[in-house]
């Protein structure tokens, strides 16, 4: 049997031991307690556990010894489904702490106490509102009973366009000043959303990467290009990328508001400019060039730019050739392709070479605006220095393509310098040839062309005229010679 005065048995200082020990462990589970009870201070933002569902209130270990409750209405979906199970994660606000309870939102709505409104003030937990009327300056909105207003400013990110969009709609809003007791509250929506940009952007910078394909809405259209949302950032598609073909205006491709796919070229987070392509999501038209266009193949198109060494035709959108200014065939040199076509002018055109790798087309002009540049008509004599392209290469010449369709022949042995080596390598097919007509054979109509005696003919005026000049100098000279023999006598 244990003895009733075994303490007093026992030595002193084992007993006040003992006594220590059970205020010590007292204390402990006490100051425990107390710091269960003020893990979860009112206003914060906690992470729980969903532990008990029920008809109207969802239940939430939030690490104190007393649960939170959340109303079931704040946590369903924009279609009115509940997705949520026991054992889900959930990241809620204390709005409110009473009697042992200890209430949480997601978004502050009408299911949290009125008086968490300070709270939400003070600690910035978002609150639910729904946009009455615009009134001036902003809109009128409604939280949990109390009128707020909403400057135009913090309504969005964007400056507002149609300000009617945004009435009878349910938004999340910042209280950013609250005083007068409750009559006096000023919203932000624009905070929010500007928080939840950088989240997307940070989680951007971890998945985007350049050449990848995403799907991007058109904010503005500019005259360099087109601004589209990626998903939270807005990146820019120069008017280079926005098609295949030439374009003027961006508002000739895209809209504000239309949803599309483009190509990221270039992401330089530190200096916040995203490089974007339309085109490149697109069909590139030159993969089918080699199968719609071949040598000799006549074919319509427009003129799009001129220069001073030809003029750029477009033959379907996104493929332009050349006529160089060396084929307009007008059978007379010409000092720019202004003098026989205009920008915009439809002309018919004989395709002289295809390059698909180097996306080239090489073009002879066969019809165009000005009357000389379809003439067939070309009245020919002998003496006339004409320009042409090289038409065909024979082992004896080089045939001669002329104004009209007509053809001429520069034989082997009116070549200028060297005749040396492979004709074709001097002559490519589609250059230009300048020649002097030598003869005109009236029967069979066949023209003899000669680039030696034009050279000659050349040689023979710069040789007059140098010697027109020395002929001057010499004279010079003898008045000099006289002029000093006056002086020394």
């Amino acid at each position: 049997m244990e003895d009733p005065n075994l303490s007093d048995k026992l030595p002193q200082s084992q007993t006040d031991t003992n006594d220590d020990e059970g205020e010590d462990f007292a204390v402990l589970f006490q100051s425990h307690q107390y710091q269960r009870d003020t893990f979860v201070p009112q206003d914060s933002k906690i992470e729980g556990t969903i532990v008990s569902i029920g008809e109207e209130w969802v239940f939430v270990d939030v690490g104190g010894k007393t649960e939170g409750a959340i109303s079931k209405e704040e946590l369903v979906d924009e279609h009115g489904d509940f997705n949520f199970k026991v054992g889900d994660s959930l990241t809620a606000y204390v709005v409110n702490r009473r009697d042992g309870e200890i209430l949480l939102s997601v978004k502050m709505t009408t299911a949290a106490s009125e008086e968490a409104i300070r709270g939400a003030h003070r600690s910035g937990v978002p609150v639910e509102g729904f946009v009455v009327a615009e009134r001036k300056g902003g809109y009128t909105v409604t939280i949990m009973g109390r009128q707020a207003f909403c400057p135009y400013s913090q309504i969005d990110l964007q400056p507002v366009r149609d300000r009617v969009d945004y009435i009878g709609k349910k938004l999340s809003f910042r209280i950013t000043e609250y005083s007068d007791h409750g009559r006096n509250i000023v919203l932000s929506r624009r905070e929010i959303l500007e928080e939840e940009r950088l989240q997307q952007i940070e989680q951007l910078k971890q998945t985007l990467k350049p050449g990848d394909v995403i799907e991007g809405l058109v904010r503005k259209l500019a005259p360099f290009g087109a601004f589209v949302d990626i998903g939270g950032v807005e990146g820019l598609i120069p008017m280079s990328e926005l098609a295949w073909h030439r374009v003027a205006s961006a508002e000739d491709v895209l809209s504000p508001a239309d949803c599309v796919k483009v190509r990221i070229l270039d992401l330089d987070w530190e200096n916040k400019r995203i490089s974007l392509s339309l085109k490149q999501t697109l069909d590139d038209p030159w993969n089918s060039v080699g199968a719609n266009y071949q040598e000799n193949q006549t074919v319509m198109g427009t003129v799009t730019k001129l220069m001073n060494f030809g003029a750029f035709v477009e033959l379907e959108p996104g493929v332009e050739g050349l006529i160089h200014i060396s084929n307009f065939g007008t059978g007379r040199r010409i000092n720019h392709p202004r003098e026989i076509v205009s920008e915009g002018d439809q002309v018919q055109i004989r395709v002289i070479s295809v390059d698909t790798p180097a996306r080239r087309i090489g073009l002879e002009l066969i019809t165009g605006n000005a009357s000389e540049a379809g003439d067939t008509n070309v009245d020919f004599k002998e003496g006339d220095i004409v320009v042409g392209t090289v038409d065909a290469v024979k082992e004896y010449g080089v045939f001669i393509r002329l104004a009209g369709g007509k053809s001429g022949l520069i034989h082997l042995s009116e070549m200028a310098a060297d005749i040396g080596g492979d004709l074709r390598n001097r002559f490519p097919l589609g250059s230009p040839v300048e020649a002097q007509i030598l003869a005109i054979d009236q029967d069979t109509g066949k023209i003899s062309l000669s680039t030696k005696v034009l050279l000659n003919r050349v040689e023979q005026s710069h040789l007059k005229e140098f010697n027109t000049s020395a002929g001057k100098r010499a004279s010079l000279g003898t008045i000099g010679d006289i002029l000093r023999s006056k002086m020394e006598s």
